[in-house]
């Protein structure tokens, strides 16, 4: 008769169902993407169909290009008052392998493109430049060796004949990937003042420096500035005082699940105010029912839609930069809510407001409730600026009515969530780890050592932290331990769990 070790060894009992670690968010509701208008509509929908995503992410990726172009152009009056940067803040979470690349990039072409022609004609711009400053070194000298003997008064009128030394071109970005606060402050002074904070792989910018224990409260309290739209200061013992004025900045990260829950329960961004100006979707995963009729890889009605709408964004993205000439600022154009619209937004703050009280609804996420009417407001600005381009002078009911619909939809995805309490942080990397076995561990036995050796990245070494985690695994059922140990990648472990996720 075998032993009660044999028979665990050989999976002869039952299996335990693992219980599930993170709270349940529940369902997505529908993203009314019919609200963008008829060209954002129908980019949504065809980025959707040939990019095999849901409509909630294509409408993300759409959104915030077109952010990306608009912001440049417009501001929005607030019916406060107050005059606000057109600019989106956008976190998109999907799984690994669920095409949020493939959604961007589709989205994003028009702005990829400008970028490419941006990159050659600075090529020539920056050689001639070169060639410019050269010159204007070479006569500086001849002019300080003429004049030097005549007294400071004559030298300094002949550096004025002289004028300023030729500026070289502005560098051609359009879009910062990674990197830190002050690596993008840096660049703002020498590229484009509208710029987008984007990237496919959020949790490189989420583990990366800029993020890290020591830089994480600055680097959401200059990125909470932009979106303020309030003038950036920089005190460097380098470079000295420097005031980044009225530069745009778009943000849009799109990272997986477990790494957006470390970013949307973190204290630091909750407490000042960054979780809040952030539009979030959290769509359900289509894996498993993504299959292909090849004909509509080739459906020429979803492609015509995509063209549509990289024309118009094109046309856009392309155009020439509001810039003042006294200031050298950007001067965007500010529109104002028209009498119906600014009717409509204020019925929506007082609605929502309303659901803050001592028994609301909306007591949980009343930072971003607070924040919402005017990111409505802010939404409005860009469906205005995209469908009527250098028209546009006002915001109008429909358009107002529209962006508010959107807005209903992500404090759906706020109360989903931010509302809830978010898990410790040892729940989150044993959701991390299970995660891993599951997908990537092909044994039905694991040990400390092979998760040390070839788990996640940020466990690599980290044995009494694995154990910690082994342990919140197998109150969840999600490993049991054999006694006596057993085969890990061909070598006998005094200490092994079985992996019941992701096993039959």
């Amino acid at each position: 008769m075998a032993s009660a070790a044999s028979k665990l060894n050989d999976n002869e009992f039952t299996q335990p169902e693992p219980e599930p670690l993170m709270p349940e968010k529940g369902a997505q509701k529908a993203y009314p993407a019919g609200c963008m208008g008829s060209v954002l509509y129908g980019a949504v929908r065809g980025i959707s169909k040939l990019a095999f995503v849901p409509e909630s992410l294509a409408a993300q990726s759409v959104m915030a290009a077109c952010s990306l172009a608009v912001q440049a152009h417009f501001n929005v009056i607030l019916p406060t008052g107050q005059t606000r940067p057109s600019s989106l803040f956008l976190v998109s979470v999907a799984e690994s392998g669920d095409r949020k690349s493939t959604s961007d990039d589709m989205a994003m072409r028009a702005i990829h493109e400008f970028e490419g022609e941006l990159i050659k004609e600075h090529i020539s711009l920056a050689e001639q430049a070169s060639m410019e400053q050269m010159a204007w070194d070479e006569v500086k000298r001849h002019t300080t060796n003429k004049h030097k003997s005549q007294g400071k008064d004559a030298l300094e009128q002949a550096y004025r004949d002289l004028g300023s030394r030729p500026e070289s071109p502005l560098e051609p970005t359009l879009i910062v990937r990674t990197g830190t606060t002050q690596g993008l402050l840096k660049r703002f002074m020498t590229t484009r003042p509208s710029l987008g904070l984007m990237s496919d792989e959020g949790g490189s910018w989420l583990g990366g420096y800029g993020m890290s224990e020591d830089n994480r409260l600055q680097t959401i309290s200059t990125l909470s500035d932009f979106w303020d739209g309030k003038n950036i200061q920089m005190l460097t013992s380098g470079e000295g005082f420097t005031a980044l004025r009225h530069k745009r900045l778009t943000f849009h990260i799109m990272v997986q699940p477990i790494v957006a829950d470390r970013l949307l329960g973190d204290p630091e961004a909750l407490g000042q105010g960054f979780l809040s100006r952030l539009l979030v979707s959290h769509p359900e995963s289509l894996a498993g029912t993504r299959f292909v009729n090849p004909e509509d890889l080739h459906d020429p009605d979803s492609h015509s839609r995509v063209d549509e709408f990289q024309s118009r964004l094109a046309a856009i993205v392309s155009a020439e930069l509001p810039i003042d000439p006294d200031t050298l600022c950007l001067q965007p154009t500010a529109l104002r809510l028209d009498e119906k619209a600014t009717r409509l937004w204020w019925d929506f703050y007082n609605t929502i407001e309303a659901r803050l009280g001592p028994d609301g609804d909306l007591q949980l996420v009343k930072g971003f409730v607070g924040k919402l009417p005017e990111m409505a407001a802010r939404m409005a600005a860009v469906l205005t600026g995209f469908q009527e381009g250098k028209a546009a002078q006002s915001i109008g009911a429909v358009t107002m009515q529209n962006a508010i619909e959107i807005a209903q939809f992500y404090l759906s995805e706020a109360l989903r969530l931010f509302g809830q309490t978010h898990a410790p942080k040892d729940t989150s990397d044993a959701q991390l780890l299970s995660d891993w076995l599951r997908d990537k561990w092909s044994e039905n036995l694991v040990s400390a050592a092979a998760i040390s050796r070839s788990g996640p990245s940020i466990f690599r070494s980290c044995t009494d932290q694995i154990k910690k985690l082994l342990e919140v695994l197998e109150r969840h059922h999600h490993i049991t331990q054999v006694p006596n140990g057993g085969m890990v990648s061909g070598k006998k472990v005094k200490t092994a769990w079985r992996v019941h996720v992701g096993r039959n």
